[in-house]
């Protein structure tokens, strides 16, 4: 369902996202001028479960399934080599997530960004009524979506350091 040229709204565990496949630079760049986005801030990455996590990023031990769907979470990892290099991510650390909702994680077939799909520095949105509003058929909508409440933005780790550190 993600192929490329596309950016898709989807829910996560904390807002709505959007997700672009990681290996499409050309709509890449549209989702950072969509957002109104500079180079300064990356974008994460959502994974479909463990397992890609693990073949995309050099994940610790310690941090499990358990890590990402006890509460929503983003860890800061080293990327393996599989992961393609762009400049909406660092080449040494990268912030994952691991997607939680199964209808979502079952679309999910190569790494996708994860950034809120809010425009820069604004609020993170819970309707779909409201993604339609803003983004005006620029974007597709996931087809089913649970309800959404208001949360609290993931934590944020970063693994990169010993002890890993909580940043968010």
């Amino acid at each position: 369902m993600f192929e490329k040229g596309t950016i898709w709204a989807y829910p996560t565990d904390t807002s709505f996202g959007l997700g672009v496949r990681a290996d499409d630079a050309r709509t890449l760049k549209r989702l950072a001028e969509l957002k109104g986005r500079g180079r300064e801030k990356y974008f994460s990455l959502m994974m479909r479960d463990m397992e890609m996590l693990r073949e995309f990023a050099e994940v610790p031990e310690g941090v499990s399934e358990e890590f990402f769907t006890q509460s929503p979470k983003t860890a800061i990892l080293k990327p393996t080599s599989k992961l393609p290099q762009s400049e909406y991510w660092p080449t040494d650390s990268v912030a994952f997530r691991v997607c939680t909702i199964p209808e979502v994680a079952a679309k999910i077939d190569y790494p996708i960004t994860a950034t809120s799909a809010n425009f820069s520095g604004g609020k993170p949105i819970f309707d779909v009524w409201k993604l339609k509003r803003i983004f005006r058929g620029r974007i597709k909508i996931f087809p089913h979506f649970p309800e959404l409440s208001e949360v609290d933005p993931s934590e944020i780790w970063n693994f990169t350091v010993s002890p890993p550190e909580r940043i968010r």
